[in-house]
């Protein structure tokens, strides 16, 4: 049976009329495999949900670039690329770790970690005698033994 071309494009367009009804009726993804806690963060916040997804979904292709290349380089150009290729599959570990506990473990952050993590003490640590711990270690000229 043989089907003119007026026909298949008519069939097309139903077709696409179709799949863009069903687009239209999807709803949006409910990431239940992602932490609450991540989900609740704004899309403008830079540890959202949205943002990470798109960090990921970078370093994924960037280490699918990788492997080919490490393949066709030696010596030097190599061992970097290797490093490379290990940095960024470890960062796509924390990533996934991010989603599953909220916990954000990388010192960088960011598409290619161009961002240094910024730490917050929220519950300060306090001595045997109830004074506050800081980090005088790295004051210089800091000696425990002299101390009062």
């Amino acid at each position: 049976m043989k089907v003119s071309l007026t026909m298949k494009v008519i069939i097309m367009s139903d077709v696409e009329d179709k799949m863009a009804k069903a687009r239209a009726a999807k709803k949006p993804p409910t990431y239940k495999n992602i932490h609450p806690d991540v989900k609740a963060l704004d899309d403008d916040h830079y540890l959202s949900v949205k943002n990470v997804k798109e960090w990921e979904k970078h370093n994924k292709e960037r280490v699918k670039e990788l492997k080919p290349l490490i393949r066709k380089a030696a010596g030097k150009e190599e061992r970097e690329l290797r490093r490379e290729l290990f940095n960024r599959e470890g960062y796509l570990k924390s990533i996934a770790t991010y989603f599953d506990t909220a916990t954000w473990l990388d010192l960088f952050y960011g598409k290619d970690q161009e961002h240094k993590t910024r730490w917050k003490t929220i519950v300060p640590a306090y001595d045997s005698e109830g004074f506050m711990k800081l980090e005088n270690w790295r004051m210089p000229g800091y000696d425990e033994t002299t101390t009062d």
